[in-house]
């Protein structure tokens, strides 16, 4: 029972959570693909971000989370300030990013701040085959027999095979 009471009583939190991670994750893709993208684009990104946290704004929320929904409220009006003065949106948003991932963190909810190792520049040469090092022994392999056409292997049923020659 007291597993229900405590799922009750921070059900609200936990659901809030989820919702930053949500807004988390579109600012982290966001910033990662910004190279790629148009200043256009960019901002279109922003903004939707920014419309993200206006949703989670209205909805109705216990009071106990109204620290949690300033902070929330703060990093959307850095981010349509930045829009409205034409600022430079590579520099508030991984400022952004961080923000909500400490709110993230905050509400209890798991952050995955992993990234991929940047990858080292191997000037465009192949990799050599033998140059790579086993990890574990090698499995051994049969050599697969070929079977003559016409001939089904033993598992396929009679049916299947009549089937199969027609079409």
């Amino acid at each position: 029972m007291t597993k229900f009471k405590y799922f009750l009583l921070n059900e609200d939190r936990s659901y809030l959570g989820h919702k930053v991670g949500d807004v988390l994750t579109s600012a982290q893709e966001l910033e990662q693909d910004m190279e790629n993208l148009g200043s256009r684009q960019i901002t279109k990104y922003a903004e939707e971000i920014v419309n993200q946290i206006r949703k989670i704004l209205h909805s109705r929320w216990n009071p106990k989370h109204n620290h949690q929904l300033k902070d929330l409220q703060k990093i959307a009006v850095a981010i349509q300030k930045t829009i409205d003065d034409k600022g430079d949106l590579k520099q508030i948003l991984p400022a952004a990013s961080q923000a909500l991932q400490d709110l993230s963190g905050k509400l209890g909810v798991k952050v995955n701040s992993l990234e991929a190792p940047e990858a080292e520049d191997a000037g465009g040469e192949p990799i050599d085959p033998n140059q790579l090092q086993s990890t574990g022994p090698m499995p051994p392999f049969k050599k697969q027999q070929q079977q003559p056409q016409g001939q089904f292997p033993p598992d396929m049923p009679q049916a299947q095979q009549g089937a199969d020659m027609q079409g």
